[in-house]
């Protein structure tokens, strides 16, 4: 018997789909979309079970207050896209997928930001995705092992800060800050204290690229990292300068020294 019920609701709900579908085709106006979600709701597309999927960070509760729907009304009612803006807005939540499960089902997917730094600009500090997209500014002592970017960043720069990084993963471990400086170069600190002045992104024929590769080399055959300086210049493609620590000076005659 249910078997059959839920085959004459669908029945019926096929049966509306097809007289609204030929009213939108004419253009059939007055009390015609009022009469169809009665309709529908007569047919048994009304909303009984909502599934929420892929939210870990973001708390359920909030979800279902943006959603804001209730058990019972009329599942075709339902403003998908309306909804997906409202999940979309949320901090943790990059994309929300809603979907209609006929007769009675709201489907909810949700895909949540990964957490990639911490941005330091003007005074305020921040969560934020691979793209750069803004997170959450709460609860950021359980990310404090994320590497800090301070400046105004662009989605292109922090990509390319990305690329270089990605090249030598055993440095990118390290990396404990970048500091955009003048809108056109990084300056990138490590665990240790010691910063490396990268040329301008765009400079040509030696940027940011190809000094960060020149870098990588360094430190693999001279241990750049583990000497006693302060400051790496790269960003001369002929010459590299490095300021030793106080340490360093003591070890060696001379504030500089260029190789």
């Amino acid at each position: 018997m249910m078997l059959a019920a839920r085959h004459n609701h669908l029945f019926a709900a096929i049966i509306s789909l097809t007289v609204i579908s030929i009213a939108a085709a004419f253009g059939w106006k007055g009390n015609t979309n009022d009469w169809f979600m009665e309709t529908s709701g007569d047919a048994g597309l009304v909303l009984t079970d909502l599934a929420l999927t892929g939210h870990k960070r973001t708390a359920e509760n909030d979800i279902l207050a943006v959603l804001d729907v209730d058990s019972g009304m009329p599942l075709l009612s339902i403003d998908l896209g309306q909804l997906q803006a409202k999940v979309e807005a949320l901090p943790w939540v990059k994309q929300a997928d809603i979907s209609r499960i006929l007769p009675g089902g709201l489907s909810i997917q949700i895909t949540e930001r990964i957490p990639y730094a911490l941005s330091q600009r003007d005074g305020r500090v921040v969560l934020i995705d691979r793209q750069g997209m803004e997170i959450t500014d709460r609860g950021l002592s359980a990310f404090s092992d994320l590497m800090l970017v301070v400046g105004t960043v662009s989605p292109a720069e922090l990509g390319l800060l990305q690329t270089q990084k990605a090249k030598a993963p055993q440095l990118a471990d390290r990396v404990q800050s970048a500091i955009r400086v003048g809108n056109r170069r990084w300056d990138v600190i490590f665990d240790n204290g010691i910063r490396v002045k990268l040329p301008a992104d765009d400079a040509k024929p030696y940027g940011i690229a190809e000094a960060w590769d020149k870098f990588i080399e360094l430190d693999r055959s001279q241990q750049l990292l583990e000497r006693e300086v302060s400051v790496i210049d790269m960003r001369q493609a002929d010459k590299l300068i490095v300021r030793v620590t106080p340490l360093g000076r003591r070890q060696m005659s001379g504030k500089e020294w260029v190789l």
